[in-house]
């Protein structure tokens, strides 16, 4: 048992490293790379501060789970204080920008095509910002039990990061974002529960069942993607959209 623990105990850096090099190797073409040579278009500051403090709070994750790996608990703690306040702006910013695109593609008489992807999507979009901060507040409330602490940090890292693999998947494909196949978006919202899959099986191998975050997790990220996904384009979905978009009414003064 103890040589499964100290497989456990490297399993999840290594884990945590891959889900935050999927997050830069997305983003590095689309934004992080054009920002650092002066070359990205303007655009809202609310974007700005969105795309550094998700990329710190994905920096910060690995060494997060480095440090309890090599027994740093203090220092972990200390810098947990920081992943909170990093994951508060992510998600407000994220929120903002999500709701204020899709209220423009709600009451945009003739929307384009990046309007029109926003008025379809954009619900989609919010859910995994919902998956995320349910997920990670869940762990924050389990950080004195590391078991399912370091678990549901996995099911919340994986929850963020559609938007980074549907970059990697248009770039791979040689697609035009606004004109990608049908099975585009669905596959970027699904493939990163692979990274929870890969936990459960370690899970499995290792201890000889699955942890029950890993059991009730999985189930609720599914399904919620599925569903937005269900409810892309469709008039129930710009009811739900609709409500979404209060959010910019209130705060998109802030955009």
């Amino acid at each position: 048992m103890n040589a499964r623990r100290a497989q456990s105990r490297w399993f999840y850096p290594s884990l945590a490293l891959a889900i935050s090099a999927t997050v830069y190797w997305g983003f590095f073409y689309t934004y992080f790379a054009p920002v650092l040579a002066g070359q990205y278009p303007g655009v809202s500051t609310a974007i700005h501060v969105h795309g550094w403090t998700f990329f710190v709070w994905f920096l910060l994750f690995p060494v997060q789970a480095l440090l309890m790996a090599t027994g740093r608990r203090r220092l972990h703690f200390t810098l947990g204080g920081v992943s909170v306040v990093l994951a508060a702006v992510m998600t407000f910013t994220g929120l903002l920008v999500a709701s204020v695109r899709i209220e423009q593609g709600l009451t945009d008489p003739a929307p384009d095509e990046f309007t029109a992807f926003w008025k379809n999507f954009g619900l989609l979009i919010s859910y995994s910002l919902v998956l995320f901060v349910g997920f990670y507040a869940a762990a924050i409330a389990k950080r004195n039990t590391p078991e399912s602490h370091k678990r549901l940090m996995i099911l919340a890292s994986a929850s963020a990061i559609p938007a980074a693999v549907f970059r990697i998947i248009v770039g791979l494909g040689g697609f035009y974002w606004l004109a990608t196949p049908a099975w585009v978006m669905p596959a970027a919202f699904l493939l990163p529960n692979l990274f929870i899959v890969a936990g459960m099986v370690f899970d499995r191998v290792a201890f000889g069942s699955v942890h029950r975050v890993y059991r009730i997790g999985l189930p609720i990220a599914v399904g919620l993607e599925a569903l937005g996904l269900a409810l892309a384009g469709t008039a129930t979905g710009e009811i739900v959209s609709r409500f979404v978009a209060q959010f910019a009414k209130v705060f998109g003064f802030l955009y």
